[in-house]
C-alpha cells in the first residue's frame, strides 16, 4: 500500500467538497479530490441555488458563474406555499434564483476545480481515516476499478461526503434530532400550472415540493417522516393525496425515476477533529431540511469559510478552529430558523395558522421567503415582533 502526500485531501465531489477544492488550488495549495461516483452522477435534490448562492458562484469565479447561467434554465422568482387545507400564499425573493440539475451542477464545479489544478480521481472510496500524533494526516481509499487500496496523506483532510459521511462517522460526534424525514425526487415533463415559483404544499403528514429546472421539467420531491418510508413506494399516488397537487402531473411523463435521501436532521457535534488536521464542510457537518432550501447555500458559503481557515493552517500553522467560530457566526441564526420552520412543516395547524397570517400580511411573506433565500440575514425573521405575526 503506497503513500502519497498533498497539502490537503478533500472527500466527496459534490458542490460542498468541488468548492472547497476549487479555492484551495487556486491558493496555491495542492489538492487531491476523490469521489466513490463516476460524472456525471445525480443526486435526490431539491436543485434549487438560493438567491444567495450567485453571489458565492460569482466569488468562485466568472467562468463558474456563466457555467451554470448557460446550464440553467430554471428561474425562480419566489416561494408559494400551500397548506393541508389548499390555501395558499406567495413570497419573493429580491432576485431570482437559478435552478438546475446536480448532474449538471456538480459536474461544473467539478470541472472548474480540475481545471484550477486539483488533481481528481473519481470511483475512489474513501474507508479509513489515518492518524500522526493525534491529529488525522490523511485517509485510505479503495478504487472501485481494481480494489487496490492507497494511503494518501494530506496536512488537512476536508470531509464533504454527504449526509452518510465516512469522515465525519470516523471523527465521532454524529447526532441525530427530530423531526427524522426521508425524500423521495423525480424529474417529471408536462406539470401543469408551473411557473417560475417554487412549491411547497404541507399535508397531514409530510410534504411535497417541486419546481422548474427547465426544458419543460421539473423537480417533484416528497417528503415523509422517517416511519413511514414506505409512502414512498407508491410515489405518485402519494402526491394525489396533496390538494394542490393532485391531477397536475402523471407517471407516465416520469422523466428520471425516484431517488431516495435521508434521514435528516443529522449533525455532527465537532466541525473540526478534536485533534486537528480535519474538518467538515456541506451535509457531512450537518444537513438542512430541504423545506427550506439551504442545503446548496450552505455547502458554498461553507466552503468558502472552510478553505479561509485551511489557508490560514498551512501559511502560519494556525489550527483550524477559527472555521468553526466562522460556522457559528454564519449559521447560528439559519439553523434556529431552519429548524424551526422543520417543526412548524410537522404540525399541519400551525401551518393553516401561520399560511393565513401570511396572507393578510403579504410583507411577513416575503420577509419569510427572502430569509430562507438567504437574501436576507434570518435575524430578520428571528424577533418577537415577526414571530407574533406569524401565530399570533
Amino acid at each position: 500500500m503506497s503513500a502519497q502526500r498533498w497539502d490537503t485531501v478533500v472527500v466527496g465531489a459534490g458542490p460542498a467538497g468541488s468548492a472547497t477544492a476549487l479555492l484551495l488550488a487556486r491558493a496555491g495549495a495542492r489538492v487531491l479530490l476523490l469521489d466513490r461516483a463516476a460524472f456525471p452522477r445525480d443526486k435526490p435534490c431539491s436543485e434549487y441555488l438560493s438567491p444567495e448562492s450567485t453571489r458565492v458562484l460569482e466569488r468562485l469565479g466568472p467562468d463558474v458563474l456563466s457555467a451554470v447561467a448557460a446550464a440553467s434554465p430554471g428561474r425562480l422568482t419566489g416561494m408559494k406555499v400551500v397548506a393541508p387545507s389548499g390555501a395558499g400564499v406567495v413570497g419573493r425573493f429580491t432576485n431570482f434564483s437559478f435552478a438546475l440539475p446536480r448532474t449538471r451542477f456538480d459536474t461544473i464545479l467539478r470541472t472548474a476545480a480540475e481545471a484550477a489544478g486539483v488533481e481528481v480521481r473519481e470511483r475512489v472510496k474513501v474507508e479509513e481515516l489515518v492518524y500522526d500524533s493525534g491529529a488525522v494526516a490523511g485517509v485510505i481509499a479503495r478504487e472501485a476499478r481494481n480494489g487496490k487500496r492507497d494511503t494518501y496523506r494530506a496536512r488537512v483532510v476536508v470531509g464533504a461526503d454527504g449526509l452518510r459521511s465516512v469522515v465525519a462517522r470516523r471523527l465521532g460526534g454524529v447526532h441525530t434530532t427530530p423531526p427524522r424525514r426521508i425524500a423521495f425526487t423525480a424529474h417529471v415533463g408536462d406539470v401543469r400550472g408551473v411557473t417560475e415559483l417554487g412549491e411547497m404544499h404541507v399535508g397531514r403528514p409530510g410534504y411535497v415540493g417541486f419546481g422548474p429546472i427547465g426544458n419543460g421539467v421539473t423537480t417533484v420531491a416528497l417528503v415523509v417522516p422517517f416511519a413511514e418510508a414506505r409512502r414512498g413506494a407508491r410515489f405518485f399516488e402519494e402526491l394525489d393525496r396533496f390538494p394542490g397537487v393532485t391531477g397536475r402531473f402523471h407517471a407516465r411523463h416520469t422523466v428520471r425515476p425516484v431517488l431516495t435521501t435521508g434521514p435528516f436532521a443529522r449533525w455532527s457535534r465537532r466541525p473540526v477533529a478534536k485533534g486537528g488536521g480535519a474538518l467538515l464542510v456541506g451535509d457531512a457537518a450537518d444537513f438542512f431540511d430541504p423545506f427550506t432550501g439551504q442545503g446548496i447555500y450552505s455547502a458554498l458559503r461553507g466552503a468558502e469559510l472552510a478553505a479561509a481557515a485551511i489557508v490560514n493552517s498551512l501559511t502560519t500553522g494556525a489550527t483550524l478552529e477559527s472555521y468553526t467560530r466562522a460556522r457559528r457566526r454564519e449559521f447560528t441564526g439559519k439553523w434556529i430558523l431552519e429548524r424551526m420552520i422543520g417543526l412548524a412543516v410537522g404540525w399541519p395547524g400551525l401551518i393553516e395558522r401561520v399560511v393565513a397570517r401570511l396572507r393578510r400580511r403579504p410583507e411577513l411573506a416575503d420577509l419569510l421567503v427572502r430569509a430562507t433565500g438567504n437574501c436576507l440575514p434570518a435575524s430578520a425573521v428571528l424577533t418577537p415582533g415577526v414571530l407574533a405575526g406569524l401565530v399570533l
